[in-house]
């Protein structure tokens, strides 16, 4: 496993991958589904693998940890030919991530965890160790979800589990089929930030198969885009593809909004953020009310005995009532330091804000972010030349007019 630290500083803990020469023909099939495919990813890098139906992501994939065998070349990790080892130990050398988890319907999450680990031999202590380290890691309490059963959570939560098992034996390799697929755009925002974070701790090498171009952008150092028999139409960073498409083919794949999506180049974490006054359930309605006007706020959010907001009032609802209430607004935009400005828009029009907070995933509140600063980055990257996407901008800005925080 190749292990360091980057100039910034940055653990990498994860193996680089090659692809020489790698095909893959399927028994009655005349054309072969990846021909002669060369591919490089470094140790610790995430690269993204978009194309159109059909052409050879998720086998390229599968080959990778072969569930599927390749019918010539080689796969290195770390150097070394994967293709003439054992491929059961092989797997479980490799984290692997599907759409809706892929978790023992009837095991408990804690055993979900723990399964690659008990196949390697580890002792109790050691898996119960790790299986809280990873829940943790992946935005579960484990005293309150350990025990659970599949059934008894959502479908993100059930996809966090299944990245902490695939995390659970730490492999130097995180392969993830479509992983964020199955849930509803809210949450996959959530998880895609999450992910972000667990790889800025954790250093591992993650190739990511997904449909989203978008998606793509924000999790991968490098996108792969590729045609019909695994053909690589660009493999480039998400800027030198949206500035500079190869091809063509490249061109009509990203789509004719590709300057908007320069907005998934740029994070919250790049933007400004305003200051908010907090309160706590159950504190005075009215000190709170004067500790948010000596600040110049007309709102404050309330947040939980963890600082987690959980409600974005006005000062009048507040002081309708003698202590802050408990409410919990289940459309409250929030964002993480690590969302794209896409994310941040689409989560303040769907609450019809003129804003969102700024929190890490289950963290507390570090500030929020105006829909103002977002428009103003917006205008510097269309100019005046991209009318369609201007008139979204347009758009945006007369929904955050009537929104409640602006």
């Amino acid at each position: 496993m190749t292990s360091g630290t980057t100039e910034s500083g940055r653990e990498i803990t994860g193996a680089s991958i090659v692809l020489d020469g790698v095909e893959k023909h399927f028994r009655g099939q005349s054309e072969p589904a990846v021909a002669e495919l060369d591919l490089e990813i470094a140790a610790g890098e995430v690269v993204a693998f978009v194309g159109p139906s059909g052409c050879g992501k998720t086998t390229t994939l599968k080959m990778i940890n072969r569930l599927i065998e390749p019918t010539s070349g080689r796969i290195l990790i770390d150097g070394r030919d994967v293709t003439g080892v054992n491929p059961d130990k092989l797997r479980q050398s490799i984290g692997y991530v599907i759409q809706s988890g892929g978790l023992f319907p009837h095991w408990t999450v804690e055993r979900n965890v723990g399964a690659i680990p008990r196949i390697l031999g580890w002792d109790k202590a050691r898996i119960a160790e790790r299986t809280e380290y990873l829940l943790e890691l992946v935005g579960l309490d484990p005293a309150e979800y350990a025990h659970r059963l599949p059934k008894d959570m959502s479908g993100g939560q059930q996809q966090r589990v299944g990245v902490a098992r695939a995390l659970a034996a730490d492999p130097p390799v995180l392969l993830m089929d479509e992983p964020f697929g199955a849930v509803d755009p809210i949450t996959r925002v959530r998880l895609q930030d999450s992910l972000i974070e667990i790889h800025k701790e954790l250093g591992k090498t993650i190739v990511v198969v997904t449909h989203d171009f978008e998606e793509a952008t924000k999790l991968g150092d490098r996108v792969l885009i590729l045609s019909k028999g695994g053909h690589i139409e660009q493999f480039a960073t998400p800027a030198e593809i949206l500035a500079t498409p190869a091809n063509e083919f490249v061109s009509e794949f990203i789509g004719s909004g590709a300057t908007l999506a320069q907005l998934s180049l740029t994070r919250v974490k790049d933007t400004e953020y305003d200051p908010v006054t907090t309160a706590r359930v159950g504190e005075s309605s009215a000190a709170v009310v004067a500790r948010a006007r000596a600040q110049g706020h007309r709102w404050v959010v309330v947040v939980d005995s963890t600082g987690v907001p959980i409600a974005w009032p006005s000062l009048d609802e507040i002081g309708a009532t003698d202590e802050v209430a408990g409410f919990v607004d289940n459309r409250l935009p929030v964002v993480a330091p690590s969302s794209t400005l896409h994310d941040a828009l689409d989560q303040m029009l769907a609450a019809s804000q003129g804003g969102a907070l700024v929190a890490v995933s289950g963290g507390p509140l570090l500030g929020w972010v105006r829909i103002g600063t977002i428009i103003e980055v917006i205008r510097g990257q269309l100019g005046d030349a991209h009318a369609d996407e201007a008139s979204y901008v347009e758009f945006a800005e007369a929904e955050a007019e009537n929104g409640g925080a602006s």
